[in-house]
């Protein structure tokens, strides 16, 4: 980004035209808001006082900014400032912390105190660009004239670098205006339209010459106002949590973008409020899913399951969220666990992160979500996994179920389980958090009990335009069902394939397919594989 007319900040400095998004992290954690490891951030802030009486500049005023600590407490900040000849304030700030608040304040003539707090967000950019103005009553002037004006942003709703500016000086007397744009370009209409060639943030400044008679002396007035014209906008996302007809008391809300067909975490929001409301600011505009959970600290934990927007308890069945405009209305009630009759089977087991090789084995999964669901795919209850990764239902009763490791962004295969009288435990369980899905067997003796795969290669070409093939070595013959999802989950098309016992090459058209992320879901005997593919 490039800075025009603004005297405080280097010319030099650039905004990355690109989205720096965050690595994945996993669902199961809480999301730091740790220090960026060696990593500083920049905040520029601007602001103007401009008074009541006629929208001018307030010259020379005191006014401070402070850190939020309500928002992050360990963010410290404090400086006192003063307003130039234009009535503007200036800052640059710099952190290591990825998110925060600052609070602006000041005192009028009249001792009447003025704040207000600006969230800055590091998601994106390694610079923030925050403003804060105020309007504050002044003592009556001794002339009342005033150049002013204010603006709109992409008023065609056709480009977002397009404004339009409308001169709302207080006299019908201007006997002529010049508009200067910042960007080296002028007008002298009354409420021109202009479109920038860059983003950047600009002075944008009105002059007028006012003449109530022809033989009046002209009186001369002017004002600045500093706008950023960014190709991206930023906004508020929040809502309401509830449990059964209460506010959620203690938990999380989980903020994840969808973005390049990859599904990330971006942030979550800690509360307990009486009332459980959750906000995430400063968020960029764009595709997002919410998450919503009860804390292990709650007096309900485990009795309600995690919950995402649109009140669906998996990650592919949630409403994504569009965020172009501030949006407030994103509730979120969460899921009951159902009552059930009790007996005496047990399902219990483990949940691991991938392979690792100095340990020989994988890393646990702690804080998982783990679903309990019938055999027509409805949750029943959910429970969470240990630090260790150890999870388990005790006293179910006999009949079949489906265990589901709930993985934002990952797709996840059912274990299927069968309790009977002769077998009413099962708890060898493994289920494994793996680069692009969760899958899981049952160990019988040390030996996985999906025999029925022999090995399966990876998808090849990858990327591929035309056709793509996977190899796959079956135990047996039979009928397997193959699913093509796509990045948001949605199914595009199911078949079932004759497979005989030993390798066997699948191939896939995707000839029709638009340029994206996909998944082909290989099942048999209620087991399956997932493998992941570009279409280019």
């Amino acid at each position: 980004m490039k800075f025009y007319n603004v005297n405080i900040l280097p010319v030099s400095m650039k905004l990355q035209n690109g989205v720096i998004i965050m690595a994945f992290l996993m669902c199961c954690f809480s999301f730091s808001n740790a220090q960026l490891a060696g990593k500083k951030n920049t905040i520029y802030l601007y602001g103007q006082i401009t008074n009541t009486l006629n929208g001018g500049p307030i010259k020379y005023h005191p006014l401070s900014v402070a850190s939020d600590s309500s928002y992050n407490p360990a963010f410290y900040y404090f400086r006192e400032l003063m307003t130039d000849a234009e009535g503007y304030f200036y800052d640059t700030i710099s952190t290591y912390f990825n998110k925060g608040a600052l609070t602006v304040s000041t005192i009028d003539y009249l001792t009447g105190y003025h704040d207000t707090t600006i969230y800055f967000r590091f998601n994106w950019s390694e610079e923030n660009y925050l403003f804060a103005d105020f309007v504050l009553p002044v003592e009556p002037p001794a002339i009342i004239y005033q150049a002013n004006f204010y603006y709109l942003k992409n008023p065609s709703g056709l480009n977002t670098s397009e404004y339009q500016f409308f001169d709302i000086t207080n006299s019908t007397d201007i006997a002529w205006r010049e508009w200067n744009f910042g960007d080296g370009c002028f007008s002298d209409e009354v409420n021109p339209v202009h479109i920038y060639n860059e983003p950047g943030v600009y002075r944008v400044k009105l002059k007028v010459s006012i003449q109530p008679t022809p033989y009046s002396i002209p009186y001369f007035s002017e004002i600045v106002k500093i706008i950023n014209v960014s190709i991206k906008s930023y906004f508020t996302l929040g809502g309401h949590v509830k449990a059964g007809y209460f506010p959620i008391d203690i938990g999380e809300a989980y903020l994840y973008k969808i973005e390049n067909n990859d599904i990330v975490m971006i942030d979550t929001a800690v509360f307990n409020d009486e009332l459980g409301y959750y906000y995430f600011y400063q968020v960029i505009e764009g595709q997002y899913l919410v998450k919503a959970d009860l804390g292990p600290e709650s007096s309900l934990f485990n009795q309600y399951m995690n919950t995402y927007y649109a009140n669906k308890p998996v990650w592919t069945e949630a409403d994504t969220i569009f965020l172009f405009n501030d949006n407030f209305e994103c509730d979120i009630e969460l899921i009951p666990i159902t009552a059930m009759n009790q007996g005496p089977g047990l399902i219990a087991g483990s949940i691991i992160f991938g392979y690792d090789p100095d340990n020989g084995k994988g890393v646990p999964a702690g804080n998982v979500e783990i679903l309990l669901f019938n055999d027509n795919n409805e949750p029943l209850i959910c429970s969470h996994s240990s630090e260790e990764g150890i999870f388990s239902f005790s006293n179910l009763e006999l009949g079949s179920f489906k265990i589901h490791a709930e993985v934002t962004g990952k797709y996840t295969y059912p274990v299927q389980v069968t309790l009977t009288a002769n077998n009413p435990e099962v708890d060898e369980i493994t289920i494994t958090i793996g680069n692009y899905s969760v899958s899981g067997t049952i160990n019988v003796n040390g030996v996985g009990e999906n025999l029925w795969i022999h090995n399966a290669g990876n998808i090849y070409p990858n990327p591929a335009s035309d056709f793509v093939n996977l190899d796959v070595a079956f135990a047996e013959t039979g009928v397997s069902e193959i699913i093509l999802v796509g990045s948001n989950g949605q199914v595009i098309k199911v078949c079932n394939q004759i497979i005989n016992s030993g390798v066997n090459n699948l191939n896939f058209d995707i000839s029709s397919l638009p340029a994206g992320i996909y998944y082909i879901n290989v099942n048999y005997h209620k087991e399956g594989i997932i493998k992941k593919f570009i279409k280019k």
